[in-house]
């Protein structure tokens, strides 16, 4: 047998040793380091889309609300609600102050008192609970969007101002809603809804 040809048993076993503490201390290092530098971008995109979340859902209510006036030649109420998350549709209300972050209803009314009453008639369009990832939504003018059954809001221009948990203004987002129910998105801090 050819000594050359074989190989020695020590040597095979010190190639597959693996990685040495000092090594793997390096790498966890290097880790470490790459997560601390991504975190920052990391909260600002889950902020936006958070925002964006929140916009989408409140310009869908809001066409909603435009679209089953018209179908159902009816008055239809988009209004803030306190207790949006109640379980209880009679539990229901519109609030007057506050902030809209809170949830709100969609609801089609026949008085014009605009307040959400089962018993009278008025019948629960949709629901939107509160948002738990949000730095605020805070509405401009009035405190409720109120459709004809022409599709035109009984109230003027209303603006939306949805902000981030930081308050970065560079991620707020401003919703308007004309009279005639077309919604508009706004994204930068200083332009109107005028």
């Amino acid at each position: 047998m050819c000594p050359a040809a074989t190989e020695p048993q020590a040597s095979r076993r010190d190639d597959a040793r693996g990685f040495t503490l000092i090594e793997m201390m390096v790498v966890i290092a290097i880790t470490a380091i790459l997560i601390l530098i991504g975190m920052p971008s990391l909260r600002f995109l889950m902020e936006r889309n958070a925002i964006a979340s929140q916009v989408n859902t409140f310009i869908g209510s809001v066409t909603l609300a435009r679209s089953e006036a018209i179908k159902r030649n009816a008055s239809v109420v988009l209004c803030r609600s306190e207790n949006a998350d109640t379980a209880d549709e009679q539990d229901l209300s519109c609030a007057t102050t506050g902030d809209w972050k809170s949830g709100w209803i969609v609801f089609m009314t026949h008085d014009s008192t605009s307040n959400f009453d089962p018993g009278e008639g008025d019948v629960l369009l949709r629901v939107q609970g509160p948002f738990k990832d949000s730095g605020g939504i805070q509405q401009s003018q009035y405190k409720r969007i109120q459709f004809r059954n022409s599709g035109i809001a009984s109230s003027g221009v209303s603006s939306f101002t949805f902000d981030s948990v930081s308050k970065n203004t560079a991620q707020m987002r401003r919703v308007c809603v004309s009279i005639t129910g077309r919604v508009r998105l706004i994204d930068n801090s200083t332009d109107t809804c005028s």
